[in-house]
């Protein structure tokens, strides 16, 4: 047989034989007197093995291993193994990543944010941007949801810290509150710290507070306020809250935060 003909007894192409060759699947037979490769049973059989090898699952990089562990049962059954089980990992990759679409379509049919935050509190995220008519404030809290989205996203935020923060921005009474001292926390915007200590002071005290009242089961807040303490006053700070009255009140909180994580 010509390469023509074994690629369409095999159900193949000639460029795909070509590449079996190039790949050293299938070993090349030699000419014939008329210069033309003559093709035999026998590779027609190792031909449509291999295809039927690769319609199966096995990489094209492992078909020769598999081939030529056909005579050991042990050889064949670790590679069969193995293919099976990196088959069954992308099976559960495609599963993950499946269900995070189909959750995402979920959301967007019910109409609520595509977000990696949970669905209370991305919706009470967009409850609290969207109602918010000062302008500073609703900055304040596009940059609380992006914080947040980093925490989730960086998967390792305690559930017990997210359920705390959840159960605070959905519970009317203290949702009414944080918003009333983000107010005060933007209309601190443009002004002098020296004129504002005592403004400065309550609301870094309040927010102090309501930190506390979400908890940190697992000291990682604690642990970030102790490390940023060091970093304060630096100009990295300043480019996070360039307003220093606003900068001044996230300063007052990390050092509370830290010396009580020290105390305790």
């Amino acid at each position: 047989m010509r390469i023509s003909e074994l690629a369409q007894a095999a159900e193949t192409t000639v460029r795909t034989v070509r590449h079996y060759h190039r790949l050293g699947l299938l070993p090349e037979p030699p000419r014939s007197s008329n210069g033309y490769r003559v093709y035999s049973l026998e590779d027609l059989v190792r031909l449509m093995r291999i295809r039927w090898l690769a319609r199966s699952g096995v990489p094209l990089g492992s078909v020769a291993a598999v081939l030529g562990a056909a005579d050991d049962t042990d050889d064949l059954g670790a590679d069969l193994e193995a293919l099976l089980a990196a088959v069954d990992e992308q099976l559960r990759i495609l599963q993950v990543k499946r269900d995070s679409l189909a959750e995402m379509l979920d959301l967007h049919r019910r109409g609520e944010p595509l977000s990696p935050l949970s669905a209370p509190l991305a919706q009470a995220f967009a409850e609290l941007v969207d109602g918010e008519t000062d302008p500073r404030v609703q900055e304040l809290f596009v940059r609380e949801r992006d914080s947040w989205e980093i925490l989730a996203l960086s998967g390792q935020t305690p559930q017990l810290f997210v359920d705390a923060a959840t159960a605070a921005l959905t519970d009317p009474e203290r949702r009414h509150e944080l918003v009333a001292l983000y107010r005060r926390f933007g209309a601190l915007a443009g002004r002098d710290p020296a004129d504002v200590t005592e403004e400065i002071e309550e609301i870094a005290d309040a927010l102090a507070a309501f930190f506390d009242d979400l908890g940190d089961p697992d000291g990682m807040f604690a642990q970030w306020a102790t490390t940023a303490a060091d970093v304060a006053d630096s100009p990295h700070m300043a480019e996070v809250l360039p307003d220093p009255a606003q900068r001044a009140v996230a300063v007052r909180v990390i050092e509370t935060i830290a010396a009580r994580a020290v105390e305790s």
